[in-house]
């Protein structure tokens, strides 16, 4: 068994792998060489939070071994909107308003018991949620769109859940910086220093590779 395979009913070993942020010449972050904006498991994506709490831009987190399903905070191809990205294959992604986000972790861990012991749960309204009549599987719905979930899945959104909550607010709180830094450096070629005012919740290294990928 793979020693990356999804194991989310624990904290991350002491010494696990992250994401590697390149270091220059003299020893700070090299903006050239970040690593792209991607992490493979949940994780990663816990043990990368917990070393940096308090930075936002949540990098795209694969909840499915196999890369089918992920979830980002403000990803840039969605314009850098105050929304969450829940993707899968072959699937038009759910992109859920902050109030959107949090019925869905009020309610996703009594989802997630109702899967484990194959019992009917829903929660309905224009966003619902509910089991499915198929073995172990839920369905996420926002007006006609909808994602399933398998058990691990679920389990392995539900772990991470707090996680994407934190990353949203410190993002509002940094918004009107994030848009400043956006009008200032999307035509640059080289690394743009924010101000010093600038909200320190953003990771403006990450933030500028980004902006080059999307412009």
């Amino acid at each position: 068994m793979s020693a990356r395979k999804l194991q989310c009913l624990r904290l991350p070993r002491q010494g696990a792998s992250l994401p590697l942020i390149y270091e220059d010449e003299s020893g700070g972050p090299d903006p050239r060489r970040v690593q792209a904006p991607e992490l493979n498991t949940c994780l990663d994506a816990v043990a990368t939070t917990l070393s940096n709490p308090n930075r936002a831009l949540l990098r795209r987190v694969f909840i499915a071994e196999d890369k089918s399903k992920y979830v980002s905070v403000a990803y840039p191809a969605r314009h850098y909107q105050q929304l969450a990205e829940f993707g899968g294959a072959k699937k038009l992604p759910l992109l859920l308003n902050v109030q959107q986000l949090q019925t869905m972790a009020e309610n996703i861990a009594t989802l997630c018991d109702a899967l484990g012991t194959n019992e009917h749960y829903m929660k309905d309204g224009d966003f619902r949620m509910n089991t499915t009549a198929s073995y172990r599987i839920a369905g996420v719905y926002l007006g006609k769109q909808y994602l399933t979930f398998t058990y691990e899945e679920l389990r392995n959104l539900a772990y991470v859940m707090y996680m994407i909550q934190n990353q949203m607010t410190f993002y509002i709180a940094a918004m009107t910086d994030v848009i400043a830094y956006i009008d200032t450096a999307h035509s640059s070629t080289t690394y743009v220093e924010p101000p010093s005012t600038a909200n320190t919740s953003i990771n403006y290294y990450q933030l500028f590779e980004e902006l080059k990928s999307v412009f």
